[in-house]
């Protein structure tokens, strides 16, 4: 049975006329009621709202004799009906849980949260395709058709939003854009509607666009409600305006690529050669592919004649901003610039906990480097290398021991540097302690969250320093 819609009853395949318009009103609140049992008293008085007949129940078991014998016509007389029930309390219609497409429709998305991810696309696709209209679109002005009109619609809403936010993950935001575009010029006080629609813009390179879409979500909460925009909307254009790509990403897994290709050159200038080649159609993109790079290219340059420069006496730069600034992602692209160039690069990093060892941003570095290129002799360097392990820690005089331990380590990179250029990575530089900035040549860190890169001296001198905010 169909009520998506116009009804649509069918028995055997074949399509079949219900009647008059009382009789189909019967069909159509023992179909709302999802089989339980209508109190006769309660068909009659929605049946004849302001004036019923002499008779109404004669009227009623007529409606439901007429409805028996279409629903089974091979029924044989006087056997009783296994779908049109009638008990004591009234009467009711018992149906498999597919054989309604209302009900379908609804066990489908309520199904979906549980299927696989490669599923559930399909299963939104097919739940809404079952719907041909509006839901009792005959009776939608009826009283007791509201309350299951009402649902019917919301669950309807909720899977359209659901279904675009699969579109995204699928990576297909173009798509996502046209029916965001038309779902809030349709429902504009649906908040999630606005936020797929920017995210969808967001990833398609129109990042102007999404910011615009959500000041016009914004606008309509004002004048419609009142209210400004909720937690959800307020938080994505945050994310835009700080270029914060790891929230897109976990909206739009391929948004990275979708962005690096749609959105051109970086501001300011031609294309990056650094910019990784996308993924051929299909394909995922090769492990250590950085996040796209939009932007920042005053900032890259800079890295890069930092680096220039470090071939030839060793150099330090120091990358600071406050947090979602973009610090990580700009050092992501730069090793992959310096790897592409034959640099090696290491990274250590300072975890705020109290528990870590001293230094460990360097014995991670330092034990990253020693797979690659490892130290003609340890010495000194396994109080680092193996951190953890108290019996190789140098015994004696301690400040005898850090000496020689600085003094070994600055060998071993300065030698790993003349074989091949070398990059050290120390990532949230203001949480290091002392022994991880001694190294470094007194190196402070600032009081905004910090990166570091640091090339060691391959001859004397001093090294330089690169800073930007």
């Amino acid at each position: 049975m169909g009520i998506l819609g116009p009804l649509d009853i069918r028995v055997d395949g074949k399509p079949v006329t219900v009647g008059r318009r009382r009789q189909r009103t019967v069909l159509g609140i023992l179909l709302s009621a999802r089989g339980r049992s209508v109190p006769v008293e309660r068909i009659v008085e929605l049946l004849w709202e302001q004036r019923s007949p002499a008779k109404p129940l004669a009227s009623l078991h007529s409606y439901v004799s007429n409805l028996r014998g279409i629903l089974e016509p091979g029924r044989q007389a006087r056997t009783p009906s296994r779908i049109l029930l009638g008990s004591p309390e009234g009467y009711a219609l018992r149906l498999p849980d597919d054989a309604v497409d209302a009900w379908r429709f609804e066990s489908t998305v309520r199904h979906f949260r549980s299927a696989p991810s490669a599923e559930a696309g399909r299963l939104l696709d097919e739940a809404l395709g079952l719907w041909r209209g509006e839901a009792y679109g005959e009776w939608g002005l009826d009283s007791w058709a509201r309350a299951e009109i009402t649902h019917l619609n919301e669950l309807r809403l909720m899977a359209q939003e659901l279904a675009m936010e699969c579109s995204l993950g699928a990576g297909k935001p173009h798509d996502v854009v046209l029916s965001a575009e038309a779902h809030v010029s349709r429902h504009p006080l649906r908040e999630e509607g606005w936020r797929l629609l920017a995210l969808g813009l967001w990833a398609t390179g129109r990042q102007g666009d999404a910011l615009a879409a959500l000041r016009r979500a914004a606008a309509v909460c004002a004048e419609e409600l009142g209210l400004d925009p909720g937690a959800r909307l307020a938080e994505l254009e945050r994310a835009i305006l700080r270029r914060d790509l790891d929230v897109l990403s976990a909206a739009v897994p391929t948004a990275p690529r979708a962005v690096a290709t749609l959105h051109g050159p970086p501001v300011g200038g031609e294309p990056d050669p650094a910019a990784a080649p996308p993924a051929p159609p299909g394909e995922s993109p090769p492990e250590g592919t950085p996040h796209p790079f939009v932007g920042r290219r005053r900032e890259l340059e800079m890295l890069e004649r930092a680096a220039r420069a470090g071939l030839q006496g060793g150099g330090l730069a120091l990358v600071a901003g406050e947090g979602g600034a973009g610090k990580t992602a700009l050092l992501t692209r730069f090793t992959a610039s310096l790897r592409a160039q034959g640099w090696t690069v290491v990274r250590g990093r300072c975890p705020d906990d109290a528990g870590v060892p001293a230094a460990w941003a360097w014995a991670e570095a330092l034990g990253e480097l020693a797979r690659i290129l490892p130290p003609e002799r340890v010495g000194p360097l396994s109080a680092l290398l193996v951190p953890l392990d108290s019996a190789s820690a140098p015994h004696g005089d301690a400040t005898a021991g850090r000496f020689r331990l600085h003094t070994a380590v600055t060998r071993w990179l300065a030698s790993a540097a003349a074989r091949r250029p070398l990059a050290v990575f120390i990532d949230d530089l203001h949480e290091a302690d002392e022994e991880t900035l001694a190294p470094c040549w007194a190196v402070r860190p600032p009081s905004k969250e910090s990166r570091s890169c640091w090339w060691p001296r391959t001859g004397q001198g001093t090294p330089t320093t690169a800073s930007h905010p």
